[in-house]
């Protein structure tokens, strides 16, 4: 086993021991599809509006699943690990301190397609809606959006000084993007300027182009590109001025 596959391993064993981080990814996107969903089971989504669409709620709870990990769970976790100088304790041994890096992301990745999968089967047997009909456009829009969120915490793990830090600035990001995305005010009830910004946010363009790939239809280009680029952005940034110690 090499020395990145063993870290790997390690970190899984150490996130799979977070409580915490396993109702992230498990319990809060299907309990919030559950308790807004059960009520409209079986309705026809005549409702107008965000709200009214049937896939708005799966595509809401998978965003909040990759939200979660990579703004709360990735940067905190980065965070603690150069705060208590694992990292660098790291470069003294023959494992580059970069393989951890690589581990967290892959760990998180992995928990983030497993809570994918598991929604998307919540979905399906609790709530009666059907699977993804536009698989390789949910795949396109579920891999941008992954991109999108998890380089946007790796810079705010790059950028917070401390574990503190990256557990403030995460949330402190995370819940306006929520709010952008349409989770308690619908976009269409929004003014114009505010539903424009929030149709390209991280969130909120990883909602739309989720949920028009669930319904069938093709995802928005502008939105897909906004994610990519978004992502390949805050990747530089975030290499440029991520520290070690």
């Amino acid at each position: 086993m090499s020395a990145l596959t063993k870290l790997i391993a390690v970190e899984a064993k150490l996130f799979l021991r977070e409580p915490v981080s396993l109702f992230f990814v498990f319990a809060l996107p299907i309990g919030l599809m559950l308790v807004f969903g059960l009520p409209q089971r079986g309705a026809s989504g005549d409702t107008p509006g965000q709200h009214g669409e049937q896939t708005f709620l799966p595509s809401l709870a998978l965003a909040l699943t990759i939200g979660m990990l990579a703004l709360f769970t990735l940067p905190m976790a980065l965070g603690i690990y150069r705060e208590r100088r694992i990292l660098r304790r790291l470069a003294t041994t023959p494992v580059p301190p970069g393989f951890l890096l690589v581990a967290q992301v892959v760990v998180n990745l992995g928990m983030g397609v497993l809570g994918a999968v598991v929604t998307a089967i919540a979905v399906r047997f609790l709530l009666d809606q059907p699977a993804p009909a536009n698989v390789p456009g949910f795949l396109l829009a579920f891999v941008l959006g992954v991109a999108c969120l998890f380089a946007v915490g790796l810079l705010i793990a790059a950028l917070a000084p401390s574990a503190r830090a990256a557990q403030s600035i995460g949330p402190a990001l995370f819940f306006p993007l929520l709010f952008l995305a349409g989770t308690w005010l619908p976009r269409d009830q929004m003014p114009a300027i505010l539903a424009r910004i929030g149709d390209y946010s991280p969130l909120g363009a990883t909602v739309d182009t989720i949920g028009a790939a669930w319904a069938g239809s093709g995802p928005a280009v502008p939105q897909l590109l906004v994610l990519a680029v978004t992502a390949v952005l805050c990747s530089v940034l975030a290499t440029r001025f991520f520290r070690w110690e």
